[in-house]
């Protein structure tokens, strides 16, 4: 059983940095280290290395610094790294001789966090770096945070410059393929998937393939949004549920799928040879109560590996907004072309 002043599983392998111009009592303190179970210790006893070393050879957690050395003076070097590194980014652990005890107030004036002194127990040694450690992760944790929310926030407006753009562009376009056109490959691109199918709603209340961004071939069947005896609404596939229902459905595996009818899917991936696993359907909506047609997308892609994964949430949104867009578009077109025709 660990002692409580052993390194901590996370703790283990996180970077520390002994600093001392003696290589002996270097390697006294990286051995003390390595006995309490920290296995990332590196040393450094020429002084013109040591802010080379803090600076290009990746982060440490820690630096454990030699206040009295042989040839230095440990609290100018406090001083120096202070000027580049804060307390929480590079905590300092700063060790000094117990017969000069005023180099403790002093060190920590220079800037360390923490003093200890010889000879070192290896609890108090323990306890202590446990502690910066612990300090480092709260800042870490804290950095991480705040580049995760800048990240979002400049990806957020980044998607939202993009439907201004790309509203503006539709308002220009005055040829109903090519603002399809235009409206799927966009959509696969926002989304980053493999593939995008435009159904439209036809006169007799049915869904036909209009487009897709892959060379297959349309079909030329329809799907029926009613049944043609009963006069029910057929809400067995993700495309015609989503007509009629004018909301977004989200499937995220089409092989474990049970709410809907996947079957011809399926088939279409045995005739081919492809593998549909996420799709996303989404209504094409010029105003509430009436639909155009439905867009559908197949495999959202992870932006780093290209792996198949699920749409989350906040794509659904995005591509709603862009859905919408191009229905307002379509539905004007459609609207100029038959005033047109009257006059």
């Amino acid at each position: 059983m660990k002692s409580k002043h052993e390194a901590l599983p996370e703790h283990a392998k996180r970077r520390l940095l002994v600093f001392n111009d003696s290589e002996l009592d270097a390697a006294d303190v990286v051995g003390l280290f390595k006995s309490i179970g920290y296995t990332a210790v590196t040393v450094v006893t020429n002084p013109r290395n040591l802010m080379a070393t803090l600076t290009a050879a990746g982060t440490y957690a820690a630096l454990v610094i030699d206040v009295r050395m042989p040839h230095l003076d440990g609290l100018k070097s406090i001083y120096f790294i202070r000027k580049k590194f804060s307390a929480a980014e590079l905590p300092i652990l700063a060790i000094s001789d117990a017969n000069a005890p005023e180099l403790c107030n002093a060190a920590l004036l220079a800037g360390a966090n923490d003093h200890l002194t010889r000879p070192i127990d290896p609890v108090d040694v323990g306890l202590r770096i446990r502690n910066l450690l612990t300090i480092r992760t709260i800042y870490k944790s804290g950095q991480d945070t705040q580049c995760n929310l800048a990240r979002e926030v400049a990806e957020r407006t980044s998607k939202l410059n993009m439907l201004i753009q790309n509203g503006l562009l539709m308002s220009k376009i005055k040829n109903p393929d090519t603002l399809v056109r235009h409206t799927l490959f966009e959509g696969r691109r926002i989304l980053h998937c493999d593939a995008a199918t435009m159904y439209r709603v036809t006169p007799q209340n049915s869904l036909s393939f209009c487009m897709r961004t892959r060379a297959d071939s349309l079909p030329d069947s329809e799907i029926a949004l009613y049944d043609p005896a009963t006069g029910r609404p057929n809400d067995r596939y993700a495309s015609t549920w989503c007509a009629l229902n004018q909301q977004a459905v989200r499937i995220d595996d089409v092989y474990t799928e049970t709410r809907f009818d996947l079957s011809g899917t399926r088939r279409f991936d045995s005739h081919t040879g492809y593998r549909t696993v996420s799709m996303l359907t989404v209504p094409l909506m010029p105003r509430e109560g009436y639909v155009l047609g439905v867009l559908q997308f197949i495999n959202k892609l992870d932006t780093d590996t290209d792996a198949v994964i699920p749409f989350s949430d906040e794509m659904v949104t995005w591509v709603e907004a862009l859905a919408s867009q191009a229905a307002v578009a379509l539905d004007n077109l459609a609207l100029h072309a038959a005033h047109a025709f009257t006059n």
